[in-house]
């Protein structure tokens, strides 16, 4: 490994394998300081530089050009010129150097040392050092040798005493800004006893200018605000001194000083359709709405009483950084302007201000086509094609309106169709939503929920049919949703309506999508009769239909050949039931992620859900056994519950360690004794449980071959280390945990499917595995190998490792990460 690593090291060279910082002789775990290094090592994973291996793979010195080839290896040439043609051999030239290439782009050259690096690192971890105080911070290096062509940089640093702050006085010239400055003294990030950090000064600095310029100081611009220190003293202790001259301008040629004033912004000036096309153009149209002017180049497209709530400037407030920031975030995220909101402001010969807002209108209609691949354990391969019409600005208040057409062509994995094509099933989906950027309600809940926290109301209708998918569900819903939030982490949504009738299409196909049901009938049919049962399904329902009637004695003669009949029986009337689901729901997220670029930050959610509220009041038609039904389909009633939190630490180098674990748990009642199916909790699948596939988990230690696995209680947790091997490659190891239960006591779950208690909890299954990333900037296409590491439901005693190899493992594809 030691002479691949130093393949492509000169003779006077030295590759520079580990950089090592001691602070008072101590190793530094502060990630942080190592970023001050000028001279970084070739990254290594788990000990092993598998860039740099990489690189030296490739040839730095290929020949660039076929002849210079040619004039290098002139036998070779030959040779492949007598087996293959001139233009073959062309074709190898160009394919080795394609691989060259990319082998030496995707890797990492070999970092040699240089000692000007070395000298230039020590002296910027010494100002880091000064910079958090320690003033008499000293700093020195050496290197010794690891082996051929190999060494290793030691960074010694002395940090010595610390200094601290023993006062902030200040001199602050303008009365204005000197009163601001005191109401808010108690925020000063610099006190009395703390240390003397250079970092911060500079949020000090930061802190005022955004205060006196959210409070009514327009024209502040940090001009002469300066910090002053005396002489250090023998206790290691400084004096601050905060200095803000008043403000200087130009008068005749000559500079005057005059105090800060707070300005008002008298005037709003709101452009609707302005462009550099028509910057020149007089206006046609013009309205005043509460105290807001609106101007428009053509016939105006908007209404003002809903752009307003879009305007976070208010006409006679004073001057506001924030409300300038805040009137153009929230205008980008209504989606109907140009992302380039310009807010310009002009002073007054009475020292007001007014601000012109000028908008850009996208275009008002949109069409956008989207072709993806998809694959899945029950769909191995799919063509998916999606057209999309969006329509901005509907109701002229900035609505957004969206229709969009989804096909798909599968190649399932159980053929019901007995068809010799590819592609045997398909599914179709078509959706239209309007998204309003306000609440819509018959009571005014501006003070509840006001504009900054950026509401929305949403009204979604969707239609989907599948065909040799499961038994072809036909899914129908219509939603209305509110969603707001009420700070930068904490967001709410309501789903006040959220209907949904499922309808399966292909009921006879039962027995063909679950061939582990038919088997258990089969079973019985051999150990009763002696002979096999058809597969026909007319033929299957008489039998089931026979030796279920009471009057035939099969409970009494075969009891356990009777209870597997019933228990299909029952299974089977769950599942092909049609049902109609209309559920309100809320939910809470919290969020402090600050950008994409954070890779520290945790994320939580928790979501409630009820269904068929209110049943009992809005639908008064029973059937037979006393359900209240809609058409004569069944009104799901349930309580679900759900809680998700994921937390990510960057551990420096691009390495990130995240945890995810969710719980939820959903309960029938009333009008249903089984949550739906598609309501039902499943594991496995390439987002989670990666060593099972979907629906192949569970519940609990349950032994059953259902092809579709499925129960009310669910828990997971993942953990997953992610770290980067090359430029654009990417890869992971993680464990995955976790099961489903049954908690409603059905009895068609066996005890050891059900939760009764946290004994419960060793039925937790455990996968483990690796996974490679590419990193393509619009996506992230991800390959997992999950295998299984401890399997609850085994009947040996030993669960572990038992089919812990490539032969049972689980080959994930997905696109982005899991969570």
């Amino acid at each position: 490994m030691s002479c691949n690593s130093i393949k492509y090291v000169q003779e006077n060279e030295n590759l520079l394998k580990e950089n090592t910082i001691l602070v008072n002789g101590e190793k530094n775990k502060d990630s942080e300081i190592a970023n001050y290094l000028a001279q970084k090592p070739n990254r290594r994973t788990l000990g092993v530089p598998i860039s740099l291996h990489l690189y030296n793979f490739g040839n730095p010195d290929f020949e660039m050009t076929f002849d210079e080839w040619i004039e290098n290896h002139p036998k070779k040439y030959d040779r492949y010129e007598r087996i293959f043609s001139k233009k073959q051999t062309f074709g190898i030239y160009n394919s080795r150097k394609g691989v060259n290439s990319w082998l030496l782009r995707k890797g990492e050259a070999p970092v040699i040392y240089d000692q000007s690096k070395a000298a230039r690192s020590a002296n910027t971890l010494k100002e880091y050092f000064i910079s958090k105080g320690f003033f008499e911070a000293e700093v020195d290096f050496q290197t010794k040798a690891e082996g051929e062509k190999e060494l290793s940089v030691d960074y010694n640093v002395t940090t010595n005493r610390q200094y601290f702050i023993d006062s902030v006085s200040v001199e602050i010239e303008s009365p204005v800004l000197d009163s601001i400055y005191k109401i808010n003294r108690d925020y000063s990030i610099l006190k009395k006893g703390e240390p003397f950090v250079f970092e911060d000064f500079e949020k000090e600095e930061a802190r005022l200018v955004k205060l006196f310029r959210n409070s009514g100081i327009y024209q502040y611009k940090n001009y002469g605000l300066g910090f002053w220190t005396d002489s250090i003293k023998g206790s290691y202790m400084k004096d601050v001194l905060l200095r803000i001259p008043d403000r200087q301008i130009s008068i005749n040629d000559s500079l005057v000083t005059v105090p800060y004033k707070i300005q008002t912004v008298d005037r709003i000036n709101i452009y609707t359709d302005f462009s550099i096309r028509n910057r020149r153009r007089t206006v046609q149209d013009s309205v005043f709405y509460k105290g807001f002017n609106f101007y428009s180049f053509e016939k105006m497209k908007v209404k003002p009483k809903y752009l307003v709530n879009s305007i976070f400037m208010t006409p006679g407030g004073i001057y506001k950084d924030s409300e300038k920031s805040q009137t153009q975030n929230y205008i980008r995220n209504l989606q109907t302007f140009s992302s380039s909101v310009d807010i310009n402001y002009t002073e007054n010969d009475d020292e007001s201000l007014t601000a012109d807002i000028y908008l850009n209108p996208l275009k008002k209609y949109a069409l956008t086509v989207d072709l993806d691949a998809t694959t899945s354990n029950i769909k191995p391969f799919g063509i998916l094609g999606k057209f999309s019409f969006l329509g901005r600005n509907l109701f002229r208040g900035s609505e957004i309106m969206e229709l969009s057409f989804q096909g798909s062509f599968f190649n399932v994995a159980n053929d019901a169709s007995e068809s010799d094509k590819f592609f045997n099933a398909w599914e179709v989906l078509s959706s239209a939503s309007i998204r309003f950027p306000r609440i819509l309600f018959p009571i005014n809940t501006t003070s509840l929920i006001p504009k900054y926290m950026a509401p929305t109301t949403n009204f979604d209708a969707i239609v989907s049919f599948q065909k040799n998918v499961g038994l072809d569900r036909q899914t129908t819903t219509a939603a209305m949703s509110y969603a707001w939030k009420s700070s930068k982490r904490v967001g709410h949504r309501i789903d006040l309506i959220n209907l949904s009738y499922i309808k399966n299409q292909n009921i006879d196909n039962y027995f063909n999508i679950y061939d582990s049901e038919y088997q258990k009938l089969n079973d019985v049919s051999e150990n009763v009769f002696g002979v096999p049962l058809s597969k026909n399904n007319n033929d299957i329902l008489a039998f089931m239909d026979d030796f279920l009637d009471p009057g035939n004695g099969y409970d009494q003669a075969y009891p356990n050949d009777y209870n597997t009949v019933s228990d299909v029986d029952e299974r089977r009337a769950i599942l092909i039931e049609d049902s109609f689901v209309p559920a309100i729901s809320y939910s809470f997220t919290y969020n402090t992620r600050e950008n994409i670029k954070d890779n520290d930050f945790s994320y939580f959610t928790g979501r409630v859900v009820s269904a068929g509220t209110f049943t009992d009041l809005l639908f008064q038609n029973k059937n037979d056994i006393g359900q209240r039904v809609l058409f004569d389909v069944p009104i799901a009633q349930y309580l679900k519950l759900e809680f998700e939190y994921k937390k990510y630490w960057e551990l420096g180098y691009e390495n990130i360690l995240v945890f995810r674990t969710f719980a939820g748990g959903a309960i029938p009642y009333g009008n249903s004794s089984n949550v739906p199916f598609s309501r039902s909790y499943s594991a496995g699948g390439s987002n989670e449980m990666r060593a099972w596939r979907t629906f192949d988990l569970g519940p609990g230690s349950e032994v059953n071959n259902l092809e579709y696995k499925v129960a009310t209680l669910k828990l997971i947790a993942n953990l997953e280390y992610r770290f980067r091997l090359t430029n654009k490659i990417y890869s992971a190891f993680f464990i995955d945990a976790g099961n489903i239960w049954d908690i409603t006591n059905s009895n068609l779950v066996t005890d050891e499917g059900k939760f009764t208690s946290l004994a419960s909890l060793k039925d937790t299954a455990v996968g483990s595995g690796f996974g490679l990333r590419y990193d393509f900037g619009f996506l992230v296409f991800r390959f997992d190998v999950g295998f299984k590491t401890y399997e609850p439901y085994l009947s040996s005693n030993n669960k572990w490792l038992v089919n812990y190899n490539f032969g049972n493992a689980v080959y994930n594809i997905g696109i982005n990460y899991p969570f």
